[in-house]
């Protein structure tokens, strides 16, 4: 399962503070599991997943998609050796050129606006947070989905995801890391890991196609574009 990294960083890793819970980098073996923990816990937790039909419009593509990105050799897993290495957290994260070759799959290449309405709307929604942005180096480490189970909350996992993370990229020479925060808890952690915001919309004043798809009255009510330039 996993791949070979520099000297920086080399996996498995025991988590900081929980010696059951134990990091790797996800590889082929854990797409299954990876795509049900990732729908469970990210899409049907997602703050926008009221505005589109999740199962409809994910489920037929979103293993595809999991399956391409592991195979970079980017993506890390928290399991729990205590029980029988479940899930415990995920940080799905990509390689983005700004020259995209046409089989290097993302998020955005299953947008639909017939098909999947919905999803058209998230990813006109992070192509508008993009709009204006010329980031640093190429390509850049982008972290998609970040997300822990609900029985492994409070424990500051995420904030060990996101250092693994960001120790990854300066193993593959990357400059920068690139986040579309879309939540108030992952803005926190990304501020408190020293990323900088460089971009904001808020929901209540965007509109998409003459409509305001994702108004809203609960405390997720902003997206986020943030930034880390590595240091050599």
């Amino acid at each position: 399962m996993a791949a070979p990294t520099q000297d920086l960083v080399s996996f498995p890793i025991v988590c900081d503070g929980y010696p059951e819970l134990i990091f790797d980098l996800a590889g082929a073996d854990d797409v299954q599991l990876l795509t049900e923990f990732i729908m469970k816990e990210f899409f049907h937790r997602f703050p926008l997943k009221d505005n589109w039909d999740v199962e409809k419009e994910l489920r037929p593509w979103i293993g595809q998609y999991i399956s391409h990105v592991c195979s970079k050799g980017v993506s890390i897993i928290l399991r729990d050796t205590n029980n029988n290495n479940r899930i415990a957290a995920a940080a799905i994260n990509d390689i983005d050129y700004k020259n995209r070759p046409e089989d290097d799959v993302s998020l955005v290449s299953f947008a639909d606006p017939i098909e999947r309405p919905g999803w058209q709307n998230i990813c006109d929604l992070l192509e508008i947070l993009h709009e204006g942005m010329n980031l640093d180096g190429d390509p850049v480490l982008s972290i998609d989905m970040m997300t822990v189970g609900q029985d492994y909350a409070k424990r500051g996992l995420s904030t060990q995801c996101t250092k693994l993370t960001v120790m990854l990229a300066k193993c593959k020479g990357l400059q920068s890391i690139k986040v579309e925060a879309v939540s108030e808890f992952m803005a926190h952690v990304l501020a408190k890991g020293g990323f900088q915001m460089i971009k904001e919309i808020d929901y209540n004043r965007l509109e998409i196609n003459g409509k305001m798809p994702f108004a809203t009255e609960d405390i997720h009510r902003y997206a986020r574009l943030y930034i880390l330039k590595i240091a050599d």
